[in-house]
């Protein structure tokens, strides 16, 4: 992308972070108040990173940027057509492949069911596919619009998607305060959960990264991807084991793409500046 304005990533993600964790922590603190969830405050908390790239779209860049950034949205021509069936099926074999080691191992067969409801938040069915299909949208209208290429505006791919990953989990935090969320059950169970999730969520990150600019930035192939990471973790009646070895196997995907694309992670830079 021709350079069309200054980045500023650090303003981009403190205005993220304020958004959602102001609004999130506020929804953990009502969560043991309230027994319905306030839906406008959820929004509110996932909107943080579409919302703090609006602001900077309109404040700190033109038109031009602007229009390029709806492109990504809608034109489905910038992706190229062989990273479409790795988009679609690798997270959802992978964790397949998850299970099955994880029944080899001794973990129940009954894994393989499809799952009886999603566990975004225990008993609320429908605003858990609130959350895993909206959810994705808000944040890579964010995530791809500004804070990703902002950060690329400055490091290489590898060190983007280090930092990006990192802040990315650690955005997720408020979660783990909400009652009856997915998260929240991560500590009650084990600790280690907790952590995989982050680990994951990091791997995610460089992998996403790879997709996004290997397809011209684009934004709908990875609201996609997001979607299908989603589900692959709730489709199934999978169990903290097999997420554990789907962490462990998506490192080894993602050992594969950087070795496979060295010179894309570490010296040719994403965003012309």
């Amino acid at each position: 992308m021709k350079k069309t304005h200054q980045y500023r990533p650090l303003l981009y993600f403190i205005l993220t972070f304020t958004i959602t964790w102001f609004n999130g922590f506020i929804l953990a603190v009502q969560s043991y108040k309230i027994e319905d969830k306030n839906i406008i405050l959820l929004l509110l908390t996932y909107m943080g990173p579409c919302i703090a790239a609006l602001v900077m779209m309109f404040i700190f860049s033109n038109k031009f940027f602007r229009a390029n950034f709806i492109k990504r949205i809608y034109d489905l021509r910038l992706i190229n057509q062989k990273y479409i069936p790795f988009t679609l099926f690798v997270l959802p074999i992978t964790m397949v492949v998850s299970i099955l080691i994880s029944i080899v191992f001794g973990q129940p067969l009954e894994q393989l069911r499809f799952a009886e409801n999603f566990k975004i938040f225990d008993g609320e069915v429908i605003l858990s596919m609130i959350v895993l299909v909206l959810v994705p949208v808000l944040e890579e209208l964010g995530w791809r619009g500004y804070g990703v290429d902002s950060l690329a505006s400055k490091f290489n791919l590898f060190k983007t998607s280090m930092i990006f990953g990192v802040l990315w989990s650690i955005w997720h935090l408020p979660a783990f305060f909400i009652k009856n969320s997915y998260q929240s059950s991560l500590w009650v169970n084990h600790p280690l959960f907790a952590v995989n999730f982050f680990v994951g969520i990091i791997l995610l990150a460089i992998i996403m990264n790879y997709l996004y600019y290997k397809n011209r930035q684009s934004i709908s192939l990875i609201i996609l991807f997001h979607i299908l990471a989603n589900y692959s973790s709730e489709l199934f009646e999978a169990n903290q084991i097999s997420k554990c070895i789907f962490t462990f196997l998506l490192g080894m995907v993602t050992v594969v793409i950087i070795t496979q694309n060295k010179n894309f992670f570490f010296h040719e830079k994403m965003i012309d500046v």
